[in-house]
């Protein structure tokens, strides 16, 4: 497969991922609110843990990919990841209610920007920060208007905020998380991605179980919530993962970045059916521009950048 070609599956890859992951805060909350944010949080990033390390084994014939892992991808970007995981799932097991779990997912869903903006940092890419920042802010002010109830309303903004201010504060902080891993992946690169995911799944799923410890939910029995929670552990949070990091590693980063800028709109629309809410015309403006700020970040790069993959 030449270069070129290579780039291409993997950025596909990467929107696969975007795509999935655009489910992710919604299911997750039925998740959460079926089994708990300890437990649920537990159940679901352990048994996607297990089962890319499962997948790993059986395409590798053997666990001697474990000694191939990248130790500095391990010890520099598997925090990260850790982080991102955690602070994820707090921000929308805290919340308290559905429709404040979507703010908090908008919130958390900053992390395309970051990825540019990181990308620029550490990826040393060229930009026009004009561009770059009109774009941000752009995407930004889309964010904030899903995010309110009353159109064109400050106080409406500034409620909303303070009711909002533990989730919408996890959440920014773990598209911080997310957005530093997603570079610094592409610089300490992983020969064995799925394995090395598998873990740091395993190990904040053990951490979640750990930290509710005598606060663990119960197991119910209701199978929709048990086949919910199956979902999220193969797809969303195993396989999305995988083929992200596979795109960070070899697909166009800046593209990839710009592209998940629509995440939010698509989450939240989904939200709405899954989670049985009502779509706002200030969600469907703020989608608006969020594409919009998406295009002008991506344009505000320059054709050629410095180790950008782009």
């Amino acid at each position: 497969m030449t270069s070129m070609a290579r780039r291409r599956t993997a950025t596909f890859r990467g929107i696969v991922s975007i795509f999935l992951w655009a489910t992710s805060v919604p299911v997750s909350r039925i998740v959460l609110e079926r089994f708990g944010l300890y437990l649920g949080t537990a159940m679901t990033l352990c048994s996607a843990g297990l089962f890319l390390l499962l997948f790993t084994s059986v395409k590798s014939k053997g666990c001697a990919w474990f000694r191939r892992l990248s130790r500095p991808h391990l010890w520099i970007c598997g925090p990260l990841f850790v982080g991102y995981m955690l602070l994820l799932y707090a921000a929308v097991g805290l919340s308290s209610s559905r429709d404040q779990a979507i703010v908090a997912g908008l919130a958390n869903y900053l992390w395309p920007g970051l990825i540019l903006v990181f990308s620029v940092v550490i990826l040393r890419a060229r930009v026009r920060w004009i561009g770059l920042v009109a774009g941000l802010t752009v995407c930004i002010a889309g964010v904030a208007l899903a995010a309110v109830g009353d159109l064109g309303s400050p106080a409406a903004l500034s409620r909303a905020l303070s009711r909002s201010i533990l989730p919408l504060g996890l959440g920014i902080t773990a598209a911080i998380c997310w957005g530093l891993y997603s570079v610094l992946a592409r610089i300490y690169s992983q020969t064995e991605s799925s394995g090395a995911i598998g873990l740091f799944l395993l190990v904040t799923g053990t951490v979640a179980l750990l930290l509710g410890a005598g606060r663990l939910g119960e197991i119910c029995g209701d199978w929709t919530a048990i086949a919910t929670m199956i979902y999220m552990a193969l797809l969303p949070n195993s396989l999305a993962y995988w083929l992200w990091d596979e795109a960070m590693r070899d697909g166009s980063v800046q593209t990839l970045g710009a592209l998940a800028n629509g995440i939010p709109v698509l989450s939240a629309a989904i939200g709405t059916v899954v989670l049985g809410l009502n779509l706002r015309a200030e969600l469907l403006l703020g989608g608006g521009l969020v594409t919009i700020g998406a295009a002008i970040s991506r344009l505000s790069f320059h054709s050629r950048t410095r180790n950008s993959g782009s």
